[in-house]
């Protein structure tokens, strides 16, 4: 896999792969905030149906030149989060800004005043579009699991810093409450 860095766009590193590699992901998948691409470029040379999405137009070019690259097809969308998008995923993945930011002016770099609200307004919106949802949770700024009673929250993997764990969170959509 080829992945070119792009001006202005996050550069994958180690929180990007901890999304490589899940073997129960499959079928048609959506990829929320692509930056480089590298998630979505992963799972569609597996031969999946696979749709990128990002707030940012360099990223999202910056996606579409890296498919090209590797001489896939991804469907690339400019939007934020699931406005617009139409259809029902088996998963949803969420590399997020998660950071918080006492001026949150920019979403596709800071995750608002808390460091989780991006987070949030994803599990809320993906619970009406996905099966089964992943996204990266910094010890910064945990969501309260709590809050949703009708989610299947789960741990998956996780990297340790000096300053924080990253840990990527499996989320199950109970289908009676769709």
């Amino acid at each position: 896999m080829t992945i070119k860095r792009c001006r202005e766009v996050y550069d994958p590193d180690d929180d990007s792969y901890l999304f490589l590699n899940i073997k129960e992901i499959n079928g048609k998948i959506i990829e929320i905030g692509s930056g480089t691409g590298i998630i979505s470029i992963h799972y569609a040379k597996r031969g999946y149906d696979v749709t990128a999405v990002d707030i940012s137009e360099r990223a999202v070019s910056c996606t579409r030149n890296n498919a090209m690259e590797n001489g896939l097809k991804i469907n690339v969308i400019r939007t934020n989060l699931f406005d617009g998008i139409c259809g029902f995923y088996d998963f949803c993945l969420f590399n997020p800004p998660y950071l918080p930011s006492e001026f949150p002016d920019d979403p596709a770099w800071t995750g608002g005043r808390e460091g989780n609200e991006i987070i949030k307004s994803f599990i809320n919106e993906g619970r009406e579009h996905c099966k089964i949802l992943y996204y990266l949770e910094s010890s910064i700024a945990p969501v309260n699991k709590e809050y949703y009673s009708d989610l299947k929250f789960n741990n998956v993997r996780s990297i340790t810093y000096d300053f924080e764990q990253l840990t990527l969170v499996r989320v199950e959509i109970n289908a009676k409450y769709r």
